[in-house]
C-alpha cells in the first residue's frame, strides 16, 4: 500500500457510523476501545482518533495523545541519558506525543495469513511521525511513545520501526517475563530524523 492509497479523516460524531464494520481478530481490546471509547474521550480532551480508509473501508485507526517521557540520569542504560548536557536545566521528563492506539484491520493484518494488503501500520506510523515533527516545530516534543501490546507481540513491530525500549535490557525482559504485564513502554526519538 502506499499513502495515496489512503484518505484520512479525524473521528467524529458524523463519521462514527463507519467503526461497526471494523473488526479485530488479532486485538479486540483495540476494536472495543475504537468503538466504546474512542469518542468519549475526544469529547473530554484526553485523545485524538484518526481514521485511515481504503477507499470506503475503514481499514485502521491511530489515538494519539500528549505525553511525556521520565529521564533517569542515574540509570547508565537509559536511552536518554545523552540529553543530560544538552540543557542548563535537569528536567526529569522529555516532552512527547503518545500513540495510545494503533490497530489495523484483520485485512490489512499481515500477522494473519488471509491479509489481503500490507503496509498499513507503517503508513499510520508515517502520519504520526509527520505531526510529531510538525509538534516539534511549534510546541517541542522531543519523543513519540507508546506501550506496545505484549498478546500480539506489537513491541517487535515498533522496534523494527526504530522504537527503543524506554527500559534497560534487564529490566525490559523482565516486563516481557511477567505474565500480569500487558504492555511494554517504548519510544522513538524524533532527533533520528531531525538531524
Amino acid at each position: 500500500m502506499k499513502m495515496e492509497d489512503i484518505r484520512v479523516e479525524p473521528l467524529t460524531k458524523e463519521n462514527v457510523f463507519h467503526l461497526k464494520h471494523f473488526c479485530s481478530l488479532v486485538c479486540k481490546e483495540l476494536e472495543d476501545f475504537l468503538k466504546e471509547n474512542a469518542l468519549k474521550e475526544q469529547e473530554v480532551d484526553f485523545s485524538r482518533t484518526y481514521l485511515f480508509f481504503h477507499g470506503e473501508v475503514l481499514a485502521g485507526y491511530v489515538t494519539i495523545l500528549m505525553d511525556a517521557q521520565k529521564v533517569d540520569y542515574n540509570r547508565q542504560s537509559d536511552p536518554l541519558i545523552k540529553l543530560k548536557g544538552k540543557t542548563n536545566q535537569g528536567y526529569k521528563s522529555v516532552p512527547a506525543l503518545k500513540i495510545g492506539r494503533l490497530c489495523v484491520c484483520d485485512r490489512y493484518n499481515t500477522q494473519l495469513e488471509n491479509s489481503d494488503f500490507s503496509g498499513l501500520g507503517k503508513i499510520i506510523f508515517s502520519a504520526v511521525l509527520s505531526l510529531a515533527i510538525e509538534l516539534s516545530k511549534k510546541a517541542g516534543c522531543r519523543l513519540i511513545t507508546t506501550h506496545a501490546k505484549k498478546s500480539t507481540k506489537a513491541y517487535k513491530w515498533y522496534e523494527k520501526l526504530g522504537f527503543l525500549y524506554s527500559f534497560n535490557k534487564e529490566k525490559t525482559e523482565e516486563l516481557l517475563a511477567k505474565e500480569s504485564v500487558d504492555s511494554i513502554p517504548m519510544l522513538y526519538d524524533l532527533q533520528r530524523i531531525l538531524r
